[in-house]
């Protein structure tokens, strides 16, 4: 056994070496030990060596710390020693000491083995940063830019005031404007230096930048100050705050430079004037857009010009036409020039913008001239298919803005059955070339020339009321018939059925269009129409040859009688093609349903007999082939 004065020289030692092990835990930032007892000595039994105790105890305490790793090192798990190293309790020497608890997952090598939350918190990645400035970024910005407005709307009111109040002389508040926006724009350019401040240098800038426009504005109206001048000041203004912009590479400071202009340049001047500031303001936009990629500034540079030009058509200025034109020319030029600068989509919307004041003036100048400006413009807008770059994207929205030129050209040009006639005309002839050059993008344009053309159709030219009462106007007055309105009546009707059958047989060309419910939504639309075109077409012939009740019952009986074959036939080409079978019975449900609800109501006589007799005739021979068909099929 152990004497006396060993065992007391021994738990020296080990009080030595707890007060060691104690200041370097300290060392890693973990509280003081209260006065509970180690683990390992606390579990050992009483009748242990205690020189065996001692060393259980120091091997678990002793444990060599690892080099802590350098800053940025990734996190490892916190638990553990490092790999290779004892496990945590008594060396398994000590057959006496208990078995080991389970105790979390291992640390990385450079852990110092104590529980999460006692070490050094983690150290962010350099640069990074920090989840509460990301999500305050967003509303210090608006702050700021909303203390902007409110400054601007001070200055307005400062203004007012004075010039209400008689304080100081107008030129005195016109300087005293010029040095607020001055110092504004100084302050905003020596915040810019710092980077932590940059954002509210944007804003800063941009209220001194509208100040100065203010400035120019107040210049014209109290001091008399020309317009040609305060164009000129105000495109200073303007350069001066874009160059600011393009240094700081900002493309929100160009787009409130942009706006303020836009807003303000009203107050300067009106008329052609106006939209001749915003062209040369669009141009210096257009500069710094350009040569840095940014889309917003472009955009709202463009509209401010269209849509004030589109403004101007309806006054009665000479010079009108030259503002319309001059938008649309340095528009379209800016639009090639940002075919390979900018976005697709953001280039035809340059381009459509250019094309709205000349659509805008063809109707307000109406007839050919109107037709011609239309058609001109959009000629301009296609002749862009020839830059290089043009992509499929923009390449569509320039034939779409051409289409809809060309189509509102033969709405000004033209009227009555005339018009609609030429726009399915123009559906039958995009549909063909869809066919011959084998483009998609000619068939979606014929398509939208179908639908004009097809709601004129039914709307106007061959009224669906005139084919489901009788008498109707406008084919019979007055109990007479008018014959250029059913001549009108049989050409639409015969055009609506011919542009259904052509954009179907060209979409099946094309593979849009297949006998399956994956195209319903195309061919179901132009079938519905091809019967009312059949339909128009029968019951106005025989409005033309007799105005009278009984030429529009013998017509609807026809009718009846056509759309009973027609379904037979959907049904023989529907035997393997469950698409065109479900069309033929729901067409054929419709015959039915016209027999019982309309012809037995609306017919009389040898007409209402006809349309019943024709119709069952043709459905129970139709359907007694139709069953051999399907059985033979089988």
């Amino acid at each position: 056994m152990t004497s006396t004065p060993d065992l007391a020289a021994e738990l020296a030692s080990l009080g030595r070496r707890l007060d060691s092990v104690e200041a370097r835990l300290q060392a890693f930032g973990v509280p003081e030990a209260g006065p509970s007892a180690p683990v390992g000595a606390a579990d050992a039994p009483s009748d242990a060596p205690a020189g065996a105790s001692a060393d259980a105890v120091m091997s678990v305490l002793e444990r060599p710390a690892a080099p802590t790793a350098p800053r940025g090192t990734p996190a490892a798990p916190a638990w553990g020693p490092p790999s290779g190293a004892p496990a945590w309790g008594p060396p398994p020497s000590a057959p006496w000491a208990p078995q080991p608890q389970p105790q979390p997952q291992p640390a990385a090598p450079w852990s110092t083995g104590l529980p999460a939350g006692w070490g050094r918190p983690p150290v962010a990645a350099p640069g990074a940063p920090a989840p509460a400035s990301r999500a305050t970024a967003g509303g210090a910005r608006l702050l700021a830019w909303t203390g902007g407005a409110m400054t601007l709307l001070g200055v307005v009111l400062f203004l007012a005031l004075a010039a209400s109040r008689g304080w100081g002389t107008p030129a005195a508040r016109v300087w005293s404007g010029a040095v607020l926006g001055v110092v504004l724009v100084a302050f905003g350019t020596w915040m810019h230096r710092v980077e932590t401040r940059r954002g509210g240098a944007l804003a800063v800038a941009g209220t001194g930048f509208a100040a100065l426009y203010l400035v120019v504005a107040a210049a014209n109206r109290l001091l008399g100050l020309a317009e040609p001048l305060a164009v000129l000041l105000a495109l200073v203004v303007a350069a001066a705050g874009l160059a600011l912009a393009d240094r700081w590479r900002s493309a929100l400071l160009a787009s409130g430079i942009v706006v303020g202009g836009a807003v303000l340049a009203p107050v300067l001047v009106e008329g052609p004037l106006l939209v001749a500031l915003l062209l040369a303001l669009q141009v210096a936009v257009a500069a710094v857009a350009l040569r840095r990629g940014w889309s917003w500034p472009a955009l709202l540079a463009a509209a401010g010009p269209a849509l004030t030009a589109s403004v101007v058509v309806f006054d009665s200025d000479p010079w009108r036409i030259l503002a319309v034109l001059a938008t649309a020319l340095l528009g379209l030029a800016g639009a090639a020039l940002a075919v390979r600068r900018l976005p697709d989509g953001v280039v035809g919307g340059l381009v459509a913008l250019a094309v709205l004041p000349a659509l805008v003036l063809g109707p307000e100048v109406d007839g050919w001239g109107g037709a011609g400006i239309a058609a001109a413009a959009g000629l301009l807008a296609l002749a862009l298919l020839a830059v290089p770059g043009v992509g499929s994207r923009l390449r569509a929205a320039l034939v779409a803005v051409a289409a809809v030129a060309v189509l509102e050209a033969v709405l000004v040009a033209l009227d009555g059955p005339v018009a609609t006639g030429t726009l399915l005309v123009v559906a039958v002839a995009l549909a063909g070339t869809a066919v011959a050059v084998r483009d998609r993008l000619p068939f979606v344009v014929a398509g939208g020339f179908w639908l004009v053309g097809t709601l004129l159709a039914i709307a106007v030219d061959a009224p669906i009321a005139a084919l489901v009462d009788f008498p109707q106007y406008p084919y019979l007055v007055d109990g007479r018939g008018q014959t250029a309105e059913l001549v009108g009546g049989i050409v639409v009707s015969l055009l609506v059925l011919l542009a259904s059958v052509a954009l179907t047989v060209a979409g099946g060309r094309l593979r849009l269009v297949r006998p399956d419910s994956a195209t319903a939504g195309i061919w179901v639309p132009l079938g519905v129409a091809g019967l009312y075109g059949t339909a128009g077409l029968i019951v106005t012939l025989a409005l033309l040859v007799s105005p009278e009740r009984t030429a529009f019952t013998v017509g609807h009986a026809i009718v009846t009688v056509s759309w009973t074959v027609v379904a037979l036939v959907l049904l023989a080409r529907g035997l393997r093609r469950p698409a065109l079978r479900v069309t033929g019975l729901v067409l054929v449900a419709g015959a039915v349903a016209k027999l019982v609800l309309f012809d037995l109501v609306v017919l009389d006589g040898l007409a209402q007999v006809a349309a019943f007799l024709g119709a069952g005739l043709v459905l129970l021979a139709a359907g007694t082939r139709y069953a051999r068909m399907v059985a033979e099929a089988g």
